[in-house]
């Protein structure tokens, strides 16, 4: 993420100083967080804006508010979270230290997951787009898990499953079902000697993932049109501050790149 020592000292000053505030929240922490994870996404989908027309340039455009109103969140949630901060320290070398480490964990420990995330949806998205425009030549889908020693007790059990393209599982448990998850779906053509999941089999995997699937990840980023739905934990605000909170907080969503 572009942002520069500088800009993180103006940022750690500006809240102590009581300028910077959950009311007031600094535009270009939220810009860089906004560019860094729309590259994710734009490498996800295959593309830009400019480089789509018609339901998928529409697909990409709400994926890319999403961004930005994600982006608005995780920003308000820094800014509220070093406001409280400052409450806690004595003094502001013992504030500034801790500031660092707050900094540090929203946009590098985090940010990371965050932008394989991003890419991660948007190339389902995509990919459930071609699913949909095929479904008639190709009415099938088949979970695929990477199985080594890595892959996660949540996509094992899901591996191998087969279902038809409208089955209400891929509207819930479609990939990504957790952070770096790297799952995939696969159509499969109607000439095939396809077998589909039993029932009974489905209904014993859905129930474990009701389970250990973060709320945030019950989604399909293709049919729903956002990357973090409303279940993010950075969506969480309080309740005074819902009214900021569905304004994007006060800052913009750029029309254009």
């Amino acid at each position: 993420m572009k942002y520069t020592d500088q800009q993180i000292q103006d940022l750690i000053d500006g809240i102590y100083a009581g300028k910077i505030t959950v009311y007031n929240l600094p535009e270009d922490l939220y810009i860089a967080i906004a560019e860094y994870l729309k590259k994710g996404l734009y490498e996800g989908f295959g593309g830009t804006l400019i480089d789509f027309e018609g339901k998928n340039l529409e697909l990409l455009k709400e994926l890319r508010e999403n961004i930005y109103m994600f982006s608005g969140a995780k920003t308000y949630q820094q800014v509220r979270e070093l406001t409280d901060l400052v409450a806690e320290s004595q003094t502001f070398s013992e504030y500034k230290k801790k500031a660092i480490d707050i900094y540090d964990t929203y946009n590098n420990v985090w940010a990371e997951a965050e932008y394989n995330t991003a890419k991660g949806q948007a190339q389902n998205a995509i990919l459930w787009s071609e699913f949909e425009k095929d479904k008639k030549n190709f009415p099938y889908l088949k979970y695929s898990a990477v199985i080594d020693n890595n892959t996660s007790d949540i996509c094992r059990p899901l591996n191998g499953v087969i279902r038809k393209v409208d089955d209400p599982l891929w509207s819930k448990y479609s990939p990504l079902n957790h952070f770096n998850c790297r799952c995939t779906l696969e159509k499969l053509d109607k000439y095939e000697n396809v077998v589909l999941t039993h029932n009974d089999k489905v209904d014993e995997i859905t129930k474990k993932l009701d389970e250990t699937v973060q709320k945030e990840f019950k989604m399909n980023s293709g049919k729903d049109g956002y990357i973090f739905n409303e279940n993010h934990p950075y969506f969480s605000v309080l309740k005074e501050h819902r009214g900021l909170a569905k304004q994007n907080f006060g800052l913009k969503i750029p029309e254009k790149d």
